[in-house]
């Protein structure tokens, strides 16, 4: 459409959509649970959905396991498609998101500029997304959790829902107190989020009692189908030698990079990664492609301990598949304390200072969570089902 900025585009061969779902590109958090819903929506109503995702994030997220190789199709107007039988996606700028300047600390003042520029615009956002939708014609719009999605399907008279832990309001708000220029941007998000028909609630949440329909659901993951054996198999790695395997995995971020060794002797484990091996590195080190021909959860499933930091996702995937977890707070993030507090409390899990993971003081850590007992059992982690049950209730 003239007047409409390209990353908002959306070709014309989309005709209508069941559901839409609007994702936060910021990390592989929120795109890896909505790909769970997605995927549990797919098997129980197989054949007969049509789902468009809006979303910054990599488009091969949402793609189902057993598609490996997505069919794309190159639209005139620019935009990228990725098609999977029912199933598109075109990417938008709906949602800024925390900057950061490395995985875990957050650039505040980066930020506050990101969100004070879509604000600006947030008329223009809300009437070309309102205008996408009519045309779209879903049945429910899903939103994890971009605030101008449910304005838009709400001015667009489509039902709306969101799936969340933490909203962007909220998040910010955590901010506020020392940076007021943040307060009416989050008074238009909460007023935003407001319109929602309902709120599917995941474990580890910050406070959303102001928001109406609040419903409270088991974690929302996506979970291994592989037994271990399979997945060394797949990555050379002799399941027979008995040694501790290790993922590190920053969720998207990467761990920034890690200064010289000081020595420490980590063999006697095997270590899985996407980044290069860093200098100095005294143990076995396996660099991983991205995306890796082995789903994320099933390494988390296969693997004996995860090393990074606690975003939902992964926190969720480690609780589910009672994988111990060796993480690095986030500083001052909001979310981090909340999600921090449900690992201990439900799983295997215990903080690495910063100064020792960067310096590669990794041994009595990890040997201190090795010998940690794991939980009888996992907490609830079907989620997915839980909501696809009920979204397709309302359809």
């Amino acid at each position: 459409r003239p007047g409409v900025p390209e990353q908002h585009r959306v070709s014309e061969a989309i005709d209508t959509a069941d559901l839409v779902f609007y994702v936060s590109g910021h990390g592989y958090g929120h795109a890896t649970r909505s790909a769970a819903l997605i995927a549990a929506l797919r098997r129980m109503s197989p054949g007969s959905l049509r789902i468009h995702v809006r979303s910054e994030a990599p488009h091969w997220i949402f793609q189902p396991d057993w598609v490996s190789q997505p069919h794309r199709v190159s639209q005139p107007d620019g935009v990228s498609q990725e098609r999977d039988g029912q199933l598109t996606c075109s990417a938008v700028g709906i949602d800024p998101g925390i900057i950061q300047s490395n995985a875990l600390d957050v650039d505040l003042e980066a930020t506050i500029d990101a969100h004070q520029q879509f604000a600006s615009r947030w008329d223009a956002h809300l009437g070309e997304e309102a205008d996408l939708l009519r045309r779209l014609a879903p049945r429910v719009v899903v939103s994890d959790i971009p605030p101008p999605a449910i304005a838009a399907a709400s001015a667009a008279g489509i039902p709306a829902v969101r799936v969340t832990n933490f909203t962007c309001d909220r998040t910010l708000a955590g901010y506020a107190d020392r940076e007021p220029r943040l307060r009416p941007i989050i008074r238009r998000y909460a007023e935003a989020y407001r319109e929602a028909d309902c709120v599917f609630q995941l474990p580890m949440h910050g406070d959303l009692g102001a928001f109406r329909g609040i419903v409270d659901v088991p974690l929302l993951t996506r979970r291994s189908r592989l037994p271990r054996a399979s997945v060394w198999k797949q990555l050379g790695i002799r399941g027979d030698q008995g040694l501790p395997v290790v993922l590190i995995s920053f969720g998207g971020f990467g761990s920034g990079p890690l200064a010289s060794f000081d020595g420490a002797n980590l063999t006697g484990m095997v270590f899985l990664a996407f980044e290069e091996k860093p200098k100095g590195f005294r143990g076995d080190w396996r660099r991983l492609p991205n995306p890796s021909p082995v789903l994320h959860q099933e390494l988390v499933a296969a693997c004996d301990a995860v090393i990074g930091k606690p975003g939902y996702s992964t926190a969720a995937e480690v609780l589910a598949h009672r994988t111990r977890f060796l993480y690095l707070s986030r500083g001052d993030y909001t979310e981090g304390p909340v999600l921090e507090a449900g690992l201990r409390r439900d799983g295997c899990a215990r903080p690495i200072p910063r100064d020792d993971f960067f310096a590669g003081r990794w041994r009595e850590h990890l040997d201190a969570l090795l010998a940690q007992p794991l939980p009888a059992q996992a907490p609830a982690a079907n989620g997915a089902e839980v909501i696809a049950a009920q979204l397709l209730e309302k359809m």
